[in-house]
């Protein structure tokens, strides 16, 4: 999803509650909060350009039962998801055995890794048999909220169905001098 835009809401008394379980619902819509001031809601939401985002927001959001007003903001410039060296310094410092082990297998397999192929490669490393696909995501979908939520970055390891898991090609450098600090 390429744009995002802030949607301020007006809503007519006593459909608060139920703007917002209905907004939550919508796949375009990231959040949805109640907040003071001039509006009652504001909700975040993303779509993949700005006629999509707008025609959404005219014929979706407007046409929610008790939304009395939008005012619409369009995010022109927004912040970087790309990792400077001292980021990407900082992430890996605090990433776990685990993670780290991650990271260093696919540096140095240099290529892609299909599932069981990474778990079968962090289990003999980590010297754990029970290291699992569960484990696997586990440890993935923690590394990828702490670059999201955290440092609002891009996660830097990938995944494709075909290819399987794969350092992001534009951090491989950073990530090994990352790797040598620690």
């Amino acid at each position: 999803m390429k744009k995002k835009a802030y949607v301020l809401i007006k809503v007519a008394a006593g459909k608060l509650d139920s703007v917002m379980r209905t907004m939550s619902g919508m796949p375009q819509v990231t959040s949805v909060e109640g907040v003071s001031g001039h509006c009652d809601l504001v909700a975040v939401m993303r779509g993949p350009d700005l006629e999509t985002l707008q025609d959404t927001i005219l014929s979706t959001i407007r046409g929610v039962d008790g939304v009395a007003s939008t005012e619409t903001w369009i995010v022109m410039v927004p912040q970087p998801d790309t990792w400077t060296q001292e980021e990407l310094n900082r992430y890996v410092a605090e990433c776990g055995e685990t993670e780290l082990m991650a990271i260093r297998v696919l540096l140095e397999k240099g290529r892609s890794m299909m599932v069981q192929e990474l778990i079968d490669e962090l289990a003999d490393r980590l010297g754990d048999e029970s290291y699992d696909v569960h484990r696997l995501t586990v440890t993935l979908t923690n590394m990828t909220r702490r670059a999201e939520d955290q440092y609002r970055r891009e996660n830097i390891i990938e995944f494709d169905q075909d290819m399987g898991y794969f350092l992001h090609e534009q951090y491989l450098d950073m990530l090994k001098e990352s790797l040598a600090k620690i």
